[in-house]
């Protein structure tokens, strides 16, 4: 496992226990050192977002709004205050909806943001190579195995698709990496079948559950990748 591909394994999960990653970290001290750290890290922040709620507090908050209150009938400039918090308090919503609301509206779309946004992190030559065992590991959480590998798979880790929790995988394409998602059904995007633009063609299976989508480039053929997973994969509900 290169050092690029341990450093986005363990800031997605500092307390990662995967064989690959675990093996990482015996053989190069410096990737131990740097989990440790992030584990470290984490840990912090989760005792301190435990900030204890005094007791009196909603009384406090009732005396603050009263005084404020009163304030405002008092002085005529705190009506305009008043009004430049309110408009405050909707532009943060507005901001924190555009924000989290998806610019995708179908599995194609988001799947070409996702490829061109890690491009070029993994080359087609790279040395490192996931197992099928640790693959399955992963597809664990998906209620999914692959019974034989697809071919050379580069990378696999969990990634943010949409929001949702899904498999990222890249395998060795012909001249070009070949990435595969495996990501969980949602109402908010569209299946797409078939889509393409001028860099990379794309197709997705559906399944009970779970949906796989594949983006490769023009050498690649789609539909025995197509064939090849639908041969492979099997799930438990």
């Amino acid at each position: 496992m290169d050092d690029l591909q341990f450093r986005r394994a363990i800031y997605a999960d500092p307390n990662n226990q995967d064989a690959d990653t675990v093996a990482a970290q015996k053989e190069d001290p410096s990737k131990k050192q740097f989990a440790q750290e992030i584990s470290k890290l984490d840990e912090r922040i989760k005792q301190a977002l435990h900030v204890p709620v005094p007791d009196d507090l909603c009384n406090k908050l009732i005396l603050r709004q009263t005084l404020a209150s009163h304030q405002v009938h008092k002085r005529k400039n705190r009506v305009h205050l008043a009004l430049a918090a309110s408009v405050a308090i909707v532009g943060g919503l507005m901001l924190n909806f555009l924000q989290f609301s998806s610019a995708y509206s179908n599995l194609g779309d988001y799947a070409l943001a996702h490829v061109y946004h890690e491009q070029g992190s993994i080359t087609n030559n790279a040395s490192s190579q996931v197992t099928l065992t640790s693959l399955n590991k992963k597809m664990a959480a998906f209620d999914g195995n692959f019974s034989e590998s697809l071919g050379k798979l580069l990378f696999a880790d969990y990634c943010r698709f949409d929001g949702m929790k899904s498999l990222h995988l890249v395998y060795q394409g012909k001249t070009s990496p070949v990435t595969v998602f495996v990501v969980p059904k949602n109402e908010q995007l569209s299946f797409s079948n078939a889509f393409n633009d001028k860099q990379y063609f794309g197709s997705s299976i559906e399944f009970n559950h779970s949906n796989i989508i594949v983006v490769a480039d023009k050498n690649e053929s789609l539909g025995q990748w197509q064939q090849n997973i639908s041969e492979t994969v099997s799930w438990s509900i």
